[in-house]
């Protein structure tokens, strides 16, 4: 059975996807990022494409998802 990779979430600063994904990766969920350097170059590439995508497995997609949910709800406390 092949692992599939699917998008996480979209992010308009690498900023925000870099610290997205060290916290995944803190976690124990591998992460990747898509489009970075295409969105580094040419800000406006992410305007009329996916932009820059933190991409995750298949498989991992609900414990990512929950990961992130409870790191903002900590927050908003």
């Amino acid at each position: 059975m092949e692992d599939k990779l699917t998008v996480l979430k979209n992010y308009e600063t690498m900023v925000e996807a870099m610290f997205d994904q060290e916290l995944l990766r803190e976690n124990g969920i591998e992460t990747s990022l898509n489009n970075e350097d295409m969105v580094e170059l040419m800000p406006i590439f992410s305007e009329i494409n996916q932009g820059l995508c933190l991409v995750v497995f298949e498989k991992d997609l609900p414990k990512a998802i929950q990961t992130l949910e409870d790191y903002k709800n900590t927050l908003d406390k």
